[in-house]
Parts: structure tokens; sequence; C-alpha cells
């Protein structure tokens, strides 16, 4: 299914010092945005395109650079006008794919691919091939020049994925493609995870389905979340997401993300079969969540500001989620929006912006800085405190940020207590035991720590 697009307006910038980001513009119409991003090296990077405007046009456009700095856009020529060209896999500065879907009806499913640089896009297969016309695509990733693969909707008893090694002239389809859930389960456009061999695609019932071998073969798990991101109408939970990202085959974050408000970070070591909370310290966002390549354990997270709660701007951790660090932080509706976002390594990264226009200078942003250095954690953090820890009736709360609103979880991830305005917390009723508090700023972010329940 397709995935419900914001409509935002153009907002201003503002620079961190020690790390920071520079706009760059993508030569798109106003108000167009990076729907996914594709980078091949530090100079070239493809760039899937949708219209954040909220008119609801599905623009056949693409963007891309060579230098790393300055943007050409170009038309994927080909699909027809209800198609939405949704996921983008490049290799090379000529060398790309494309998948579409239908935004309406049923006639709109395709692969496409360049390999003069955009300038000319041809269909791989015929009518809507490989795909059945019951069928929504969704992904496509490309390891190389021969080999890659694709997955969409389930039609029948079976996820639709597909695999090819030829570089797309062929595709076969996967015999032990997952079944979905009784119901309505649906996957969503560009919502996966590629490290190394292994892949991991996030569905409208909040389930994961994971490849170690290139798409070969599939396994499925329950995560903590409700949904990725497909709401009601995608069979999903309305107002729930999720956001995932992978170091290894085994080790990632997951931010799952619960009526657009509540957000809890959990952590997995077996791939994404289980997940725990993290008792993060710092703020972080969840409207985007990468890992940054060739560092030990250093994940990005962005916030678009879709609401209130989601907050804008941009923050790293060093440490697998345990400490975040603030990037840039601008409080409210006043800028500081930070889309998809995606690294080559700890001083390459692009996130998503709005275009000022085919002439603009706006809609993506360049990381500068590098993250592999350390910096000063407690610079960045809101210093919330909460005493007495342990607690037996009551916690009282302090930050050098306005705290708009508290959740508090146990450590399974279960929500146990929420309170609005909150300086001092009746805990009484809580079991004895380690809770994460965690507190909603008045700009949007998030922070959390833990306390005791004596």
């Amino acid at each position: 299914m397709k995935k419900v697009l914001l409509s935002l307006s153009l907002l201003s910038l503002s620079l961190a010092s020690a790390q920071s980001w520079t706009p760059q513009g993508i030569k798109q119409a106003t108000s167009f945005a990076p729907r996914e991003i594709s980078i091949v090296n530090a100079n070239t990077v493809w760039i899937s395109i949708y219209d954040g405007s909220g008119a609801g046009t599905y623009p056949k456009t693409f963007s891309k650079t060579v230098d790393g700095t300055n943007w050409t856009s170009g038309t994927v020529t080909g699909p027809v006008s209800a198609a939405l060209v949704g996921d983008i896999s490049a290799i090379d500065a000529n060398t790309a794919w494309v998948v579409t879907a239908p935004s309406t009806g049923t006639n709109g499913n395709g692969i496409w691919k360049t390999t003069n640089g955009g300038a000319a896009w041809t269909r791989q297969g015929t009518t809507s091939a490989p795909y059945s016309t019951a069928s929504f695509a969704n992904v496509i990733y490309f390891w190389d020049a021969n080999e890659g693969f694709t997955a969409g909707d389930p039609v029948g008893s079976t996820f639709q994925i597909f695999r090819t090694t030829n570089g797309g002239t062929t595709w076969t389809a996967v015999a032990n493609a997952p079944a979905p859930l009784a119901g309505v389960e649906y996957g969503l456009t560009g919502v996966k995870t590629v490290t190394g061999n292994s892949v991991w695609l996030g569905t409208t019932k909040g389930r994961i389905l994971r490849s170690n071998d290139r798409g070969a073969t599939w396994t499925a798990f329950q995560s903590p979340a409700l949904d990725f991101g497909g709401g009601a109408s995608g069979g999903g939970v309305d107002g729930s997401s999720a956001k995932m990202a992978f170091r290894d085959a085994n080790n990632g974050l997951l931010i799952a993300i619960d009526n657009d408000v509540d957000a809890v970070l959990y952590s997995t070591d077996d791939g994404g079969a289980t997940w725990d909370p993290v008792e993060a310290t710092g703020t972080w966002f969840f409207g985007d969540l990468t890992y940054v390549p060739g560092t030990a354990n250093t994940y990005v997270t962005t916030g678009i500001d879709s609401d209130a709660a989601q907050g804008t701007g941009s923050a790293y951790t060093r440490d697998g989620g345990l400490t975040w660090t603030i990037i840039d932080n601008i409080a409210g509706a006043s800028g500081g929006q930070r889309g998809t976002v995606s690294f080559l390594n700890s001083t390459t990264g692009w996130c998503g912006f709005f275009s000022d226009g085919p002439t603009g200078s706006a809609g993506i942003f360049k990381f500068v800085g590098d993250l592999s250095l350390a910096v000063n954690e407690a610079s960045a953090k809101a210093n919330l405190q909460v005493y007495p820890n342990p607690a037996v009736d009551v916690v009282n709360l302090t930050a050098n940020k306005e705290i708009k609103s508290v959740n508090i979880y146990d450590l399974s991830g279960k929500k146990v207590k929420s309170v609005n305005d909150a300086k001092q917390i009746n805990v009484s009723n809580l079991a004895k035991g380690t809770y994460i508090l965690q507190a909603y700023y008045g700009n949007g972010s998030v922070e959390n720590t833990k306390f005791i329940k004596k």
C-alpha cells in the first residue's frame, strides 16, 4: 500500500555548529520532496519524488546528483498517469530501477529501468509483470548490475516477492514467500532496510519479513509495532507507524509510534525476531531512522513535524540508541524539518526537505560533519531530572525545556501511565520495579530516563 503523503510547507533552515545540514536544490516543482534516497557513492545519489503539497498528484520524476552537490531533475517515462513512482535503486550514475504501483484502480504496477542516466526508461516485463494486477508493488533493491529483488502486497496466500539474476530481464517468484496474516495485511512503499545480504520489510500488521540471502528465502516476525504505516485504509492501525534500521544481520533499532504521538525505541540482537525497549537518554525523533555504514553503532533519526509531538530536527547516537545528541532542533513549526534520511558513511549523508521550485536551492539537505568523532553529549540533552529515584509515591520532574506530557513504560514496552503538563506524577499504584519515563517537550522532541519504583 502507498504511504500517507504529508502536506507541509517550506520552512526556514537553521544549522547546528558541530554537525549540520546544508541545503541543496533538487530542481523539482514547489513542495515536491524526496520519497526514497539511493546513495551509490559520495558523488552519485538518486531520489524518487512525491508531492508534499497535499494536492494528491503522483509525480513521474526523479532527481540525481553526480558530483554530490548539484542536482538535475528528470522524468520517468513510460508509466501510466495513474501510476505512483515509489521505491528507487541505483548502482551507478547511469543505471537505476524504479517500481511503480497504481494510485487508483489496478493499472500501474511495473518495474522500469534506465541505463542512460534517466534519459529513457524501459519497462521490464509486460503490462504489470512480474506483478499481478491485484498486487501493489512496494519496494525494489539491486546489489549489483545483475542481482536484485522486488516485493509487493500479497495476492491470495502469499506476498508477491520476485528475484532477478540478470539485471531485471527476467524475474522469478520466490517459492516460500510469507503468507499474510488473517484479515488485511499489506506491505508499504519503500519500507525496507538492506544491510549486506540481509533484507527487512515492514507490514501494516507490524510484522517484519526478513531474508538473510538476498531475498531467496524469508521468515516473518511480529515486532512491537502495531503497523509500519498503512493506517486504517491500509489494513493497519490508523495513527500508528514504525521505523527500523540495522547495522548488521543481527543488530538493529526500531521506533514504534502509536497514535502519532507516543514513540518507544527498541533494539534487537537476533535480526528482529525479538525486541527490547531501550532506556535512552537525550533527544531523538521519529520521522525516519537509519544506520550509518562503517561505524560501530551509529544511527540517525529525523523529524518532519507531521504533528507537534513528532518534532522537527535530527539527532544521532553512537552507542546503539542509549544516548542521543541533537544535530539540529528548531522549536515548533518554525523550521528544522528533516525527512527521509540515508547515509553512505560517517561523513556523507542526505535527508529530505521540500523543493522551492525548479530553479530553487532547496529540496534536500547534505550532512556536514563527521559522526565518527566524539562530541559533548551533555550539551545536547534537556537535563531531564527525576527525583526521588527510587520513588515510593510520587516522582518530580525538572528539565530546561517545557514538559508537555509524560508517558511511563515498563521494561516490556507496555505503557502503564500517561499524564499531561506534569511536574509531579503519582506512581503509588505502580508495581515495584524499573520503568522508562518518556517526556515530550513543547518543541516536539522526546527524552527518556529511567526510574525505580520501590
